[in-house]
């Protein structure tokens, strides 16, 4: 094959139909594993086994957090993914689906900004007034404790999240399914 038919076969891939629906919905569930499985990656892999293994708490929550600013990170470039293959996939669906869809990664977002920035901020705020968290200074106390509270909304919000991203590809492949009776228009030679 030459360099010729061999560019025009590449074009034909990226103009078909089912093409042009597969990689943005196969980038948006890319976006969505990310996201989710970063946080059960963390919630159950990581931070129990630091705060198990790790002979304080401190060195524990010390490693902890070089860890979660990192996921905070690669969940902000899973929203970009997600995101972007919306932008792909704008021709797709019908109008409330879209709305439905850019309304969810919306939620996740804000949500995003309040445990990943917001919350985490707080919660390193308050660390020097609580001391050691293995021996908290007496005046540390209320520290610690609003620091237990943000720590459980921290873990409600990303869970919550997390629901809602696994929503968003529900949403996605229900509204988007194939039906071998009626196709969609672009799927008509």
């Amino acid at each position: 094959m030459d360099k010729q038919t061999y560019k025009h076969n590449i074009q034909l891939f990226f103009k078909h139909p089912e093409t042009r629906f597969i990689l943005p919905s196969t980038l948006l569930y890319m976006g969505i594993m990310i996201f989710v499985g970063s946080l059960i990656m963390f919630g159950f892999g990581v931070a129990p086994v630091l705060f198990k293994v790790m002979p304080t708490k401190d060195l524990a929550g010390m490693a902890n957090q070089a860890i979660l600013s990192r996921m905070v990170i690669l969940q902000g470039i899973a929203l970009l993914i997600m995101s972007g293959s919306l932008i792909l996939l704008r021709n797709w669906s019908g109008v409330i689906v879209r709305k439905s869809m850019w309304f969810t990664v919306g939620c996740i977002s804000v949500i995003y900004i309040l445990y990943g920035i917001v919350i985490q901020n707080a919660m390193l705020s308050l660390q020097s007034a609580i001391g050691s968290f293995d021996n908290p200074l007496e005046t540390g106390q209320q520290a610690l404790s609003q620091f237990r509270q943000l720590h459980k909304l921290y873990s409600f919000l990303s869970s919550f999240a997390s629901v809602l991203s696994i929503a968003l590809m529900i949403l996605h492949m229900y509204f988007n399914r194939i039906n071998i009776n009626s196709p969609h228009p672009e799927f008509r030679a």
